[in-house]
């Protein structure tokens, strides 16, 4: 998938290009304002389009003439331009492409099917476009009543996911490529595939020995890829109700849960509901009437037609990104709905805090909505975390609006290593300020790796010192931290081997760690510590204050004023950067107290309004920000927030009690270096 995305405000569409192999359509839609503008800008901003459409007219009717086929574009008033591919064509073999305007602000084109399967040229899901305000759910605070007779009200998304340190589990075995090793998943030498028939199997239990690890690291909830029963990688699920039998059951899943619990550890679970598995009873009864599938009570369950499948199936029907091993369910249709709904219910009556939903952007925002609903009446605490890759977020993620409480925030992933690969911090500012006007009011989940990308320590193995700037970002930015399984030990995987070189069996950590690892956890573990002990990196929001090639500066602020500052130098060089502090509103004196990183003392800022920081080379600094006034405050072991002997990263009051005094940790701090 090839995906751009742009957008002017929250409210504006987001032009999306979406590419895929086997892709049938590419909609680039242009919207117009809803206040027509003065003018030149008014001239072009309605014009241009025409004159672009005009131009490809030109070109299409010169490749006519000239023998090379037929034209390939076509004029349609309410439409606008679309190009057709023909078989004479140059172009034969490539994807339509087709212009379409007049969409109202707010609103987006709706997503279109990626592969083969029946309709595939319709659209999935009219519907998902952007709600309507009156189409939201009721405000907070409104008393509503359930079925069952539960009071409950819409909540915000909940305080303890976005105070959270995420850890992604990968928990079954995935099929390798020709070649390469199968990926046996978190517990190693899980099958890749499922006989729904063996015993299960108590894979579950051995999480135990990684809890003290995960406590150390500072994990506070883990989010499990799929684990219900499923065929294979458990994205083609057949039971939704059942722990899959190759890991556990559901009295493991439950002790396991309970044991996090008492931790203080949350879960999160994988929800796929946008398809199914072949043998999902649903469809397997539409597999097994074969050319009667009309009369069985599923036949509405999923998007089918007359024709064959490559199953030999005596009907057609559509399926994710055209994997005809995952047929797309209707979450349109009433009985699949409640089915969903139940499903999500269950778990988290079982003690389940949330669910992470798979590929969430291409599901209606009111199918969300009244999942979030049904949600609340088991859980008034749950989160909903929706895979939202293309197009505007603010469609499926609203958490005022009744929607997904957050969402996986990709375009900031690639930002944060491709800037560090690359020396480009241009990029990470470009990606932090569309984050900044667009979901300004969103708490997204920011991650380096993942199941499906290469791992972080991968990528940037050419230079391993911007693995730890990488993690050093990742735990600074505005948002919630994800850590995918291993990163902390700076475990490798290539996407081009596969995803199942992506989900290989965690490492032995009474063994041998891979290299570099146990540095990177230290470092991780501290740099988690600190950041739990300092507000502004947990909520405050965030400021650029200097950027340029390879040093980036910015400020994060809560709503009391507690301010840091953080600076990041990628470069192999000493920066001192001369940083404008006006948009601090603080007076000169006011001084950079160093609570993270080596390098010089900045002191105070000056009449100017502006401070020298120096920041070494591969390093990554965190500054309090205090009055000078404040300073004996400061002093205090209440209240100093400065990392200790470069060993642990402990609150400043241990620190000075070993030091002999909390005043003297404060004037000589010794920092965390990378």
């Amino acid at each position: 998938r090839l995906s751009s995305s742009h957008g002017q405000n929250p409210r504006s569409l987001s032009q999306d290009l979406s590419l895929s192999g086997t892709c049938h359509r590419l909609t680039l839609a242009s919207p117009r304002p809803a206040v027509p503008l003065n003018g030149v800008r008014s001239m072009l901003r309605f014009a241009l389009p025409h004159v672009v459409a005009g131009f490809l007219l030109l070109l299409s009717s010169a490749s006519a003439a000239s023998g090379h086929g037929q034209n390939l574009l076509s004029w349609n008033s309410r439409k606008g331009v679309e190009l057709v591919a023909s078989s004479s064509s140059a172009l034969s073999g490539r994807v339509p492409l087709s212009w379409k305007g007049g969409l109202r602000r707010g609103e987006s084109a709706p997503l279109r099917l990626r592969g083969g399967g029946a309709g595939a040229n319709a659209p999935k899901y009219p519907s998902n476009t952007a709600l309507h305000s009156d189409e939201y759910h009721v405000p907070f605070g409104t008393i509503l009543r359930s079925k069952s007779g539960i009071n409950f009200a819409p909540t915000p998304t909940p305080k303890w996911f976005e105070d959270s340190i995420i850890y992604q589990i990968y928990p079954l075995g995935t099929p390798g490529r020709v070649g390469v090793e199968e990926g046996g998943g978190f517990f190693g030498e899980v099958p890749s595939t499922n006989d729904l028939t063996s015993e299960p199997q108590q894979r579950l239990q051995e999480l135990e020995k990684f809890y003290d690890h995960l406590d150390s690291l500072g994990v506070t909830a883990i989010y499990f890829s799929p684990l219900f029963e499923s065929e294979t990688h458990g994205y083609d699920t057949v039971d939704y109700f059942k722990i899959d039998r190759r890991i556990g059951d559901n009295e493991s899943f439950k002790i396991m849960l309970d044991e996090l619990h008492k931790r203080g550890i949350r879960v999160i679970l994988d929800g796929v509901f946008n398809h199914t598995g072949r043998k999902f009873h649903a469809f397997q009864e539409l597999v097994d009437l074969g050319e009667k599938w009309e009369t069985s009570q599923y036949k509405d369950w999923y998007f089918l037609t007359e024709g064959e499948s490559s199953f030999g199936d005596k009907f057609a029907y559509r399926s994710w990104e055209g994997h005809e091993e995952l047929p797309e369910l209707n979450v349109e249709n009433k009985d699949v709905r409640e089915y969903l709904f139940s499903v999500g219910k269950f778990w988290l009556e079982m003690g389940v805090d949330g669910w992470r939903l798979d590929v969430a952007h291409e599901l209606p925002p009111a199918f969300w909505r009244d999942f979030r609903t049904a949600c609340s009446e088991a859980n008034p605490e749950h989160v909903l975390l929706g895979e939202v890759i293309h197009g505007d977020y603010n469609t499926w993620v609203g958490p005022s609006k009744g929607l997904l409480h957050s969402g996986t925030n990709y375009q900031l992933s690639k930002a944060i290593w491709s800037s560090l690969r690359d020396k480009n911090f241009w990029e990470l500012n470009t990606s932090l300020q569309r984050d900044l006007t667009l979901y300004r009011d969103m708490c997204l989940v920011n991650f380096l790796s993942n199941h499906d990308v290469a791992r972080v320590a991968t990528t940037l193995e050419q230079e391993p010192r911007m693995v730890f700037l990488a993690h050093f970002m990742l735990l600074t930015l505005r948002g919630v931290p994800c850590v995918y399984y291993g990163d902390e030990a700076a475990v490798r995987g290539r996407k081009e081997d596969g995803d199942a070189s992506l989900r290989n069996k965690m490492f032995d950590i009474d063994g041998v760690w891979p290299a570099g690892g146990s540095d990177l956890y230290i470092y991780l573990k501290k740099l988690i510590a600190l950041r739990a002990e300092s507000p502004p990196l947990v909520c405050g929001s965030q400021t650029t204050l200097y950027f340029s090639n390879t040093e980036f500066i910015f400020m994060r602020q809560t709503d009391r004023g507690d301010t840091v500052v953080v600076a990041v130098n990628c470069d192999k060089e000493h920066a001192q950067i001369e940083v404008e502090m006006g948009v601090l509103n603080r007076p000169p004196g006011t001084r950079l107290v160093p609570i993270w990183g080596d390098g010089a003392d900045c002191g105070s800022i000056n009449k100017e309004y502006t401070i020298r920081i120096h920041i070494p080379p591969h390093t990554g600094r965190i500054f309090k920000v205090v009055n000078e006034e404040d300073m004996a405050k400061e002093a205090t072991p209440a209240a100093v927030l400065l990392a200790k002997g470069g060993e642990e990263g402990v609150p400043a009051a241990a620190a000075a009690g070993e030091a002999g005094g909390a005043a003297k940790a404060a004037k000589e701090p010794v920092m965390m270096a990378i």
